[in-house]
């Protein structure tokens, strides 16, 4: 079985149906190895599906958002960024300059287990975002 069947079973077994601009909203999210805005994904899309509109594609990410399908992530500035929720837990190092955005493996859960320890707290979650140059960027 393929990602994007996997991505079809997943969102089947939540209960929404699995159309046609799901498939091609998801297949771009799935192609992507950094999260996308919802013009990001419109602009994928546009020319090979020209009657798309891109209040579709918010209204089909925002439902994801609300069934856990896609995180949101405001990255830099105030433009929500999105990503498959694919069960790997990572974080981000972003651009200043240019927005690249490269996903990091989480190096925190011994911390985490330390935290938990220390003060017998139960971590939910944790967020991490680290700001720098990219190389191409630092060159200028």
């Amino acid at each position: 079985m393929g990602k994007l069947e996997l991505w079809e079973q997943k969102l089947k077994d939540k209960g929404i149906r699995w159309t046609r601009q799901r498939e091609i909203i998801i297949g771009v999210l799935l192609d992507s190895s950094r999260p996308l805005s919802a013009q990001d994904i419109f602009a994928k899309l546009k020319e090979e599906y020209p009657k798309l509109r891109l209040s579709t594609v918010y209204r089909n990410l925002n439902s994801f958002k609300d069934d856990n399908i896609v995180r949101s992530l405001n990255l830099k500035g105030n433009e929500q960024k999105f990503e498959l929720i694919d069960g790997h837990h990572h974080h981000h190092l972003i651009c200043i300059e240019c927005d690249d955005i490269l996903p990091l493996d989480c190096p925190l859960k011994e911390f985490e287990r330390k935290l938990k320890d220390d003060t017998g707290y139960t971590i939910i979650d944790h967020r991490m975002k680290i700001y720098g140059l990219c190389p191409s960027c630092k060159k200028y």
